[in-house]
């Protein structure tokens, strides 16, 4: 069957054979990816706490072989597994959504195979753009980058061992970043991080980028050109609860995702599936290396980003569909 999304303009073409079954670019075949990576990550904690108390209630050869499996992979390294990421690919996961379209309107040779950062936002709920428009996106295969999420990811029960046998995403941990950063690596990550989501209201267009600064003074001491990107549509993949939001602010510095959410009628904790989803990739932005750079230096490039990113915002808001929206930058 063919892909269900558009091939961006730009974009190599993929002349690999694609796959044949029924379950291959369809509505089921996405939903299995979902189950796959959304049950993991929100439900891994209580597989633990489901494993205590069976141990506590008398059930030890129940609870002790759960413990035992979750705890294999924090005594063995997981490692890559290539044709379970090509499953992913295959199944085709933006299937899921009405319309799921990743833009490349600079074309593809803009992104270069070495030290560039692209940059998400909004986070959402879900990182539904970040994740099917970016670390799984079939287009950006030739980017070879790698794709980073809060550490704390990927050390969690069994989604920690689905992350790592993914084998492009890692632990946005600053230790990790700036290894990665001094190799020339490619890195996708979402500068708005957890305070995205918390300020996530359904139909809203909001960002955290003011006081989010850290990536730009990476990016310029180590020489990287930055791309702005936008999801269009990631507001509406869920309803939120945005109140108390300074109570909530304060949760996630100690890395609580304090957000609670309601996506579609008969799973709540999936996404809707009535979105129309364009993420677009802005021109990259050339940061000088400044191996020490200056709060000065830090705050101009950061307007720089900023406007940026704005300004790819409302050129192609239209065409996304959203001709009245506009950017809340928080």
């Amino acid at each position: 069957a063919a892909p269900f999304y558009p091939q961006p303009k730009g974009a190599p073409e993929d002349k690999e054979a694609k796959p044949k079954g029924w379950l291959y670019h369809t509505f089921h075949g996405a939903l299995i990816v979902h189950m796959t990576l959304i049950l993991p990550w929100l439900l891994g904690a209580f597989v633990v706490i489901g494993a205590i108390w069976m141990l506590a209630a008398g059930s030890y050869v129940a609870g002790t072989a759960i413990l035992g499996f979750v705890s294999l992979q924090y005594m063995t390294k997981p490692s890559h597994w290539p044709e379970f990421k090509q499953l992913i690919l295959d199944l085709d996961p933006r299937c899921y959504y009405d319309h799921c379209e990743l833009h490349l309107p600079h074309g593809v040779d803009d992104i270069r195979k070495d030290k560039s950062m692209l940059c998400y936002h909004p986070h959402g709920a879900l990182c539904v753009g970040f994740s099917w428009n970016g670390a799984h996106a079939p287009e950006l295969k030739h980017v070879d980058a790698k794709w980073l999420v809060v550490d704390v990811l990927m050390h969690a029960p069994i989604f920690g061992r689905i992350l790592r046998w993914i084998g492009n995403v890692e632990g946005a941990d600053a230790g990790n970043m700036k290894r990665l950063m001094k190799q020339g690596t490619n890195i996708g990550i979402i500068p708005g991080g957890f305070e995205d989501a918390t300020i996530m209201k359904k139909g809203s267009e909001r960002i955290w980028l003011k006081k989010r600064k850290g990536f730009i003074k990476y990016a310029l001491r180590y020489g990287y050109r930055v791309h702005p990107v936008y999801n269009f549509g990631e507001c509406d993949t869920f309803d939120t609860f945005h109140w108390f939001a300074k109570l909530r602010m304060k949760l996630n510095a100690y890395k609580i995702p304090a957000v609670l959410f309601f996506g579609n009628m008969f799973f709540p904790l999936f996404p809707r599936t009535d979105i129309n989803m364009h993420t677009f990739i802005g021109k990259a932005i050339d940061l000088p290396k400044i191996e020490e750079p200056t709060k000065e230096d830090v705050d101009k490039w950061h307007k720089t980003y900023s406007d940026a990113l704005r300004a790819l915002f409302d050129k192609h808001k239209a065409e996304a569909g959203r001709p009245g929206a506009v950017l809340e930058v928080w």
